[in-house]
């Protein structure tokens, strides 16, 4: 029985010199290489299935771009603020988010494999059925966090605040919940293969024996 989770393998992002990305040459489909966006808004764009590799996106608004399947290689996304990111069944590979404001980030069914998230406001990230392998989510605060069906591998969440988390029916392996702030778990069962603390675990207990069947005498 090892005696600590096996951490994320989180490489670094490789991004070179980068030329200015022009938005009227995206089209869907495309694979856009070493280009940087910022300050401009994709809103409307239908980008899905695009590639993207080794650029960076700053201040971007992608409120109501098509971004379903798309693919994000060596990429850095800082500094958004967007209503809702809708981003289904793509893919994301040592890429990072970061000081962002999202309020639905719509990312089920996703790929994400070497990944850092930190810094981040989300108020709903729903990655169900997603794959998650070797992600750290670092100081980010989320009111719900949906990982119904996910399957997470070496996935850790130091410094974040999650209000309500639902792991039903997930598959969790080397997920490290250590440091994080916990308020509401739905889908308790599916913690299975997380890693939590002494204290954490008393919080637990009243969901743990509701989940055997364990009735609590309140007076012993």
């Amino acid at each position: 029985m090892p005696a600590r989770p096996e951490p994320p393998d989180v490489a670094p992002v490789r991004v070179g010199e980068l030329m200015p990305g022009d938005v009227a040459e995206l089209l869907g489909g495309d694979t856009r290489e070493g280009e940087a966006y910022e300050g401009v808004d994709l809103g409307e764009k239908d980008l899905e299935f695009s590639t993207f590799l080794g650029c960076s996106f700053r201040k971007v608004g992608f409120e109501g771009a098509a971004l379903r399947g798309v693919s994000f290689a060596d990429c850095r996304l800082t500094d958004l603020d967007v209503p809702e990111l809708s981003v289904p069944r793509s893919s994301w590979r040592t890429s990072e988010l970061t000081r962002s404001r999202i309020g639905s980030a719509e990312v089920y069914d996703c790929g994400w494999r070497s990944v850092s998230i930190e810094g981040c406001r989300i108020n709903y990230l729903n990655a169900r059925s997603a794959q998650w392998r070797d992600v750290v989510i670092r100081d980010c605060l989320i009111d719900e966090l949906d990982l119904t069906r996910a399957e997470l591998t070496r996935v850790a969440f130091p410094g974040c605040r999650i209000e309500t988390l639902d792991t039903s029916h997930a598959r969790l392996r080397d997920v490290d919940l250590r440091r994080t702030s916990l308020r509401v778990v739905n889908g308790v069962a599916g913690l299975a293969g997380a890693w939590i603390t002494q204290a954490q675990l008393v919080d637990f207990a009243p969901l743990l024996a509701s989940l055997v069947g364990l009735r609590v005498d309140p007076d012993r």
